[in-house]
């Protein structure tokens, strides 16, 4: 299997053989023992540089294989301790029943107290070290939660928006979101999972990513430049210019012929404001190109209005804009 396995990852099967890989991996009664053979060759892969496999529905499943076995070692790890912290209290129990009784009382609000959790409010972002050293930066409208014990069970959940640079570790780097999930080991990647939008998408600037959708009913290997999103319940790949969805983080929102609609909902999370279209269709048609770097608010929709045939009015009180359609007016001379 061992052979088989090298042969393939170098890239010198025979048809024959490439055909005995793929019915190997695609029985699953094999996924413990071929998790453990494919793992030091996947991880010298993801490392590499070379070019993600045409074989999407192989690669797809040797991902599977892969994340199963990793969280079968880690519960395996989880198990022991728990056996083992069983039987320690249960030699100390006889001797120490009361003292035993207030330390776990003790102990399971210790642990109850070790969630780290960040919101960010609209209008804000923010960068965090975690533990491990890596880092977050905090998209507005967004939160992330993490234990104390990251180090050893480095997971994440993120519900908004996040860019992360991932220190490389031997421990898998897990961001969890109610709309799908991300794994690697050290990596540059963005983050976005807005419940209401039902929106999900991944966008990988360094490096290499699992991604999985909430049932794993299917997952996506993703290299540099590439993004997944999640449209209609099925995962779709492409290829993008990353700096169009991670220049967020630098302080700059970049439009690439995006419609007015699509600009609006950027700008209400961006500067913690309420914008109302008009009704007039014509607005739905409007779109912009250009790079925001700083500006203040009104400083943006006065770029907005002289590049369009748009009008607007802003309650300070209630941090409501309204955008109206501008007729233009023509002078005869």
């Amino acid at each position: 299997m061992n052979k088989l396995i090298a042969k393939y990852f170098n890239s010198v099967c025979s048809p024959g053989e490439f055909d005995e890989f793929h019915h190997l991996v695609s029985d699953r009664k094999h996924d413990e023992l071929l998790g453990r053979w494919l793992k030091p060759y996947w991880d010298e892969w993801m490392n590499s540089d070379e070019n993600f496999s045409s074989d999407k529905v192989l690669w797809s499943r040797i991902s599977q294989v892969i994340e199963r076995e990793e969280r079968k070692s880690i519960q395996r790890k989880l198990k022991i301790y728990s056996i083992a912290f069983k039987v320690a209290a249960v030699l100390v129990i006889g001797l120490l029943t009361s003292t035993i009784l207030l330390y776990f009382q003790s102990d399971k609000m210790n642990q109850q107290a070790v969630l780290q959790t960040v919101s960010v409010p609209f209008g804000a972002r923010t960068c965090l070290t975690l533990p491990d050293s890596s880092l977050v930066w905090v998209n507005s409208g967004s939160t992330v939660s993490y234990s104390n014990d990251f180090r050893q069970n480095r997971s994440i959940y993120l519900s908004g928006e996040a860019f992360f640079e991932v220190i490389k570790n031997e421990v898998p780097f897990m961001v969890e979101t109610d709309l799908g999930s991300v794994t690697v080991k050290g990596t540059s990647f963005n983050v976005k999972a807005i419940i209401h939008d039902k929106q999900f998408e991944t966008t990988v600037e360094e490096g290499s990513v699992i991604v999985a959708q909430p049932d794993n009913s299917r997952t996506a290997l993703l290299k540099k430049g590439q993004q997944a999103r999640v449209i209609n319940n099925e995962l779709k790949l492409s290829k993008v210019e990353t700096e169009l969805y991670t220049s967020w983080k630098d302080g700059r929102i970049i439009f690439r012929n995006e419609y007015l609609p699509e600009v609006a909902k950027r700008l209400e999370r961006w500067y913690n404001v309420k914008i109302e279209l008009d009704s007039d269709p014509r607005l739905a048609k409007i779109h912009y190109t250009g790079t925001l770097e700083m500006e203040s608010f009104v400083e943006v929709m006065e770029l907005l209005k002289v590049t369009a045939s748009i009008d607007y009015t802003y309650n300070d009180k209630t941090r409501v804009i309204k955008i109206t359609y501008k007729n233009q007016v023509r002078i005869n001379v």
